[in-house]
Formats: structure tokens, sequence, C-alpha cells
């Protein structure tokens, strides 16, 4: 296994085109040599209320990629915002 890495767009849309051609989330991960995990991280990131033909929720590569957009962008501080001042004994 790999370590840590973000997935990209075009990971994105081959674990959804996997999964709407019916193939577990387990065998993704072997193909894509990722952790299990981490593909179900991807197919909740990507869920909308849709479901494809054989009843499993509908998994959206755009979507998906949306929202860990929305998510690097929350991160780190605000604009504006200083950091504390405070001395090493915490007074």
């Amino acid at each position: 296994m790999t370590s840590y890495i973000s997935r990209t767009y075009e990971g994105r849309r081959t674990i959804q085109r996997l999964w709407e051609d019916d193939v577990q989330a387990k065998e993704i991960a072997d193909k894509l040599d990722a952790p299990l995990s981490s593909i179900y991280s991807e197919l909740r990131r990507g869920q909308d209320v849709s479901r494809l033909p054989n009843q499993r929720l509908c998994c959206n590569a755009d979507l998906a990629q949306l929202r860990i957009q929305q998510s690097f962008e929350r991160r780190g501080r605000k604009a504006g915002e200083s950091p504390d001042r405070k001395g090493a004994d915490g007074a």
C-alpha cells in the first residue's frame, strides 16, 4: 500500500466508473492499490441521493471534487486572524 496521498480528479473518475460497473469496493481498492478506507471515503464524498440501477447509491466524481476543494479552502488560518501570543507557560 502507498502512503497518504490525495486522490486526483482522474482517480475519482476511475472510482466512479468502476463503482457504476458494479465492482465491489475491495476490488476497486486492489486495482488502485489504495486502502479500502480511502475508497469508502471517496464513495461517501461523492454520494448524492440518486441510485444506480442495481440500487447502489450513486457516486459522482464531480461532486466529490467540489467537496474536497471546499474542504481545502476551509483549512488553515483565516484572513485577518493572528496567532495566539501566549508564552511557553500558557500565560
